[in-house]
C-alpha cells in the first residue's frame, strides 16, 4: 500500500478491536470487495489487496502492536523497550552471537616475531 491509510478505517473497527471483531470486518468487507464478484468495478482488486493487508497486520498480535506504536513509519519503532525488558548482558551476547564477537580467535594471529623488541 502506497499511501498512509489507517488499518482500522479500512476494516471500519475501532483501535480497541477485538480479534473477532477484525475478523468479521474484514469477512464481510473482502465478500463485498472480492475481485471474482466484482468484475465490473477496476478498483475493487486494489480495495481487496488494501484489506488484506490491513487484515494481516492487524490479526498478528505482534504486527499490531508494532503497527500501534509506529504506524506506517519504521523510523518511529522506539527500541528502548527491548534493552528496559533485558538487562545490558543479555543483550549484549545476542549482538555477539549476531555479529560474530566469539569467532575473534580464529582471525587472530599474534604479531610476527621479532616485531616488538
Amino acid at each position: 500500500m502506497k499511501e498512509n491509510r489507517d488499518y482500522y478505517e479500512i476494516l471500519g473497527i475501532n483501535k480497541d478491536a477485538s480479534e473477532e471483531e477484525i475478523k468479521l470486518a474484514y469477512r464481510k468487507l473482502a465478500k463485498k470487495y472480492h475481485p471474482d464478484l466484482n468484475r465490473k468495478d477496476p478498483k475493487s482488486k486494489d480495495k481487496f489487496i488494501e484489506l488484506k493487508e490491513a487484515y494481516d497486520t492487524l490479526i498478528d498480535p505482534t504486527e499490531r502492536r508494532i503497527y500501534d506504536d509506529a504506524g506506517y513509519d519504521p523510523r518511529k519503532i522506539d527500541f528502548s523497550e527491548i534493552f528496559r525488558r533485558y538487562d545490558y548482558i543479555h543483550i549484549r551476547e545476542i549482538f555477539r552471537e549476531i555479529f560474530g564477537g566469539n569467532q575473534r580467535n580464529i582471525y587472530y594471529r599474534p604479531p610476527p616475531e621479532g616485531m616488538y623488541i
